[in-house]
């Protein structure tokens, strides 16, 4: 316990002191012999102190000058001597106090290496051996090792920054004597406490299963590119199968480890090739890779609008097909691990697109078929054979056109020629670019006129419709109160398969469509008429061409229709003052003559005057109505005027 306090003690004088902090604990007021300060390994050091009444005098024989904290108590020793087992630069730190002032000092001692190094021996058959040296702390120590062959030839030494691969040969067959290592100090070191190493154990040569190819890559110009990974020191040669069955070489070898690469010209990119690796071992033992084909890929003969047909052959290497890559303009858009055609509908005409397929084969092995190039075709498109005309207002006529057939593309052109009705002069109204299939036209007067439409289809690969599509045309529906009727000229080239008469509500929605056959008029009855509104629906011969009338809205106010004269001379016609009356709820009329005495009243429209007053024949001449009427919407309407009784 006293010994402990007082290196307590003693470590906090030195701490204290800006002088000794600063230079670490090693201090400069010890005083000891070290001897020997240097030996070879194991070293046995004895230490002489020279500080006289030394008081808890003790060592720490394997001191770190760079550590920040004072040792623990346990970490010193009292005794004088101390054995080295191990090679190394040591140091040996003194602490203790004298006359009440406490002292240290630091001194360091070498130890020789005198462990024999180490090696791996590879034999062969033939009598070649391979001797590579372990480099490890051992070796490093040495200025040099020796190897002595055992067969009376002279000894190999080797120094570091050397190769550590050494190559002998002893006679076929024959056994292998014990082959000896030993390191070597220039300066005639540790002599005799030398170890060595006696390599009588043997190995086979190491595998070359890292040996193999990676990548096969062909390009359209006839190279084949290849990746594979090599071994330092193994000679590695590519060979080629070029169809026959024969593996040549390629006159591509190395002997570099890591990733190397390979460039084969003058093949052709639509034949399959196979490649391989040989390598020989140590030992000359030629060691075969994995077998990896080429592969090919071409354009199908399956033909659609805008899209490209690929197909590819099935690859026929070694290992495992784990997918296929469809790559187009480098990029990943198909993959499978059995089909081998794909059909591309994400391409445009008018554009290139490359492709190449990629086979992935286990152990991360890719080959690359040579990129081709396609742009999308196109089969010319077709005469469009069904649209409609639909007059939608006094102001627009909307063309619809339904498209079928081939040469469809996902961009096209629509091209729109309109014609007064009657005339061969068509014009172009659409744009350059148009991909409305609905087109609205916006300049008419469907009020006096109908018109003539058009189309030709013009895809994106540039290709038209032989020939305009036939003509429709819009019906002009005229309004006529109790009658409607529409124009008798034809809107198609052949003539009208049948009329219907299309009858919708107030909302604009059909409540029936009544056959018309080829009649051009329709009488409305005003009295029980539940649809109010009507348009024209006119069908081609052929059933593929549809034309629309313009609409005719008939409004439920009232219509009261009054003649101006009337004829009671018994032949028959225009015998009475018949007044009709429409969309009212009640009715009343009086008759005057012209000095103003009611001489007829009804509260009937189907009581009408017959010419008489009390029987007898009315004189010719003008009388004056007042007819008093309330509509539907109870609405109160008067009408007075003047008719003629003619004799």
């Amino acid at each position: 316990m006293k010994i402990k306090l007082l290196i307590v003690f003693l470590a906090g004088q030195l701490l204290l002191s800006a002088n000794v902090f600063a230079q670490g604990f090693c201090g400069t007021t010890g005083g000891f012999i070290v001897t020997p300060s240097q030996g070879c390994a194991p070293l046995t050091v004895k230490i002489q102190n020279q500080i006289s009444k030394a008081q808890s005098l003790g060592y720490v024989y394997n001191f770190n000058k760079n550590q920040t904290t004072f040792p623990a108590t346990n970490d010193f020793s009292k005794d004088s001597s101390y054995t080295y087992q191990s090679a190394g630069t040591y140091t040996i730190f003194q602490f203790g106090s004298a006359e009440g002032t406490g002292f240290s000092l630091c001194k360091d001692v070498t130890v020789f290496e005198t462990r024999a190094p180490n090696a791996e021996l590879v034999s062969c058959q033939n009598g070649r051996v391979r001797l590579t040296l372990v480099i490890d702390s051992v070796a490093k120590a040495y200025n040099q090792i020796e190897i002595n062959w055992g067969d009376g030839s002279p000894v190999t030494s080797w120094k570091n920054g050397d190769p550590i691969i050494f190559d002998h040969k002893y006679p076929a067959n024959s056994v292998i004597p014990a082959i000896t290592l030993r390191g070597k100090y220039t300066a005639g070191l540790c002599g005799s406490d030398l170890k060595s190493t006696i390599l009588s154990s043997q190995s086979a040569p190491p595998s070359l299963e890292k040996i193999k190819i990676s990548s096969v890559e062909m390009s359209a110009d006839g190279k084949a590119k290849l990746v594979y990974q090599g071994i330092d020191e193994v000679e590695t040669e590519l060979f080629i199968d070029k169809g026959d069955g024969q593996f040549v070489t390629t006159k591509k070898a190395g002997k570099l480890g890591g990733l190397q690469s390979a460039v084969i010209e003058n093949l052709n990119p639509d034949q399959i090739y196979k490649f391989k690796l040989i390598s020989k071992d140590f030992c000359d033992n030629p060691i075969e890779s994995a077998v990896v084909n080429s592969v090919i890929m071409s354009e199908g003969k399956f033909t659609l609008d805008e899209t490209n047909s690929l197909v590819w052959e099935k690859y026929s290497g070694s290992g495992n097909l784990l997918q296929y890559q469809l790559k187009r303009d480098d990029k990943v858009i198909f993959t499978t691990s059995d089909l081998l055609t794909f059909l591309d509908s994400g391409v445009e005409c008018g554009k290139s697109y490359k492709y190449e397929i990629v086979a992935i084969v286990e152990n991360d092995v890719r080959s690359y078929s040579a990129p081709i190039n396609i742009s999308p075709k196109s089969s010319p498109p077709e005469i469009i054979k069904k649209a409609s005309v639909s007059v939608e207002s006094d102001n627009l006529i909307v063309s619809t056109v339904d498209l079928s057939g081939e040469g469809l593309t996902s961009t096209y052109n629509l091209i729109v020629e309109r014609a007064v009705a009657g005339s061969l002069d068509f014009q172009k109204i659409s744009g350059s670019a148009n991909e409305n299939l609905v087109f609205e036209d916006r300049n008419v007067n469907t009020a006096e006129k109908s018109y003539c439409y058009r189309f030709n289809y013009e895809n994106a690969c540039k290709q038209s419709s032989p020939a305009f599509s036939e003509p429709v045309c819009s019906i002009l529906l005229k309004n006529n109160i109790q009658e409607i009727t529409w124009d008798g000229g034809s809107p198609f080239i052949a003539d009208v398969a049948s009329y219907d008469l299309v009858q919708m509500d107030m909302n604009g929605k059909i409540t029936d469509e009544l056959p018309k056959q080829l009649s051009l008029n329709h009488v409305l009855d005003l009295n029980t008429q539940s649809a109010f509104s009507f348009k024209i629906k006119a069908y081609s011969s052929s059933g593929n061409l549809l034309s629309y009338s313009n609409v005719i809205s008939i409004e439920r106010n009232a219509i009261i229709l009054i003649p101006d004269a009337f004829t009671p001379n018994g032949d028959g016609i225009n015998e009475r003052f018949e007044v009709k009356s429409y969309f009212i709820s009640s009715f009343q009329m009086l008759i005057y003559n012209r000095w103003g005495a009611v001489i007829f009243q009804s509260k009937d429209t189907g009581n009408s005057w017959n010419g008489e007053i009390n029987g007898k024949p009315a004189p010719a001449d003008y009388y004056i109505y007042k007819i008093d009427t309330v509509n539907i919407s109870n609405q109160p309407i008067s009408k007075t005027g003047s008719f003629l009784l003619i004799r």
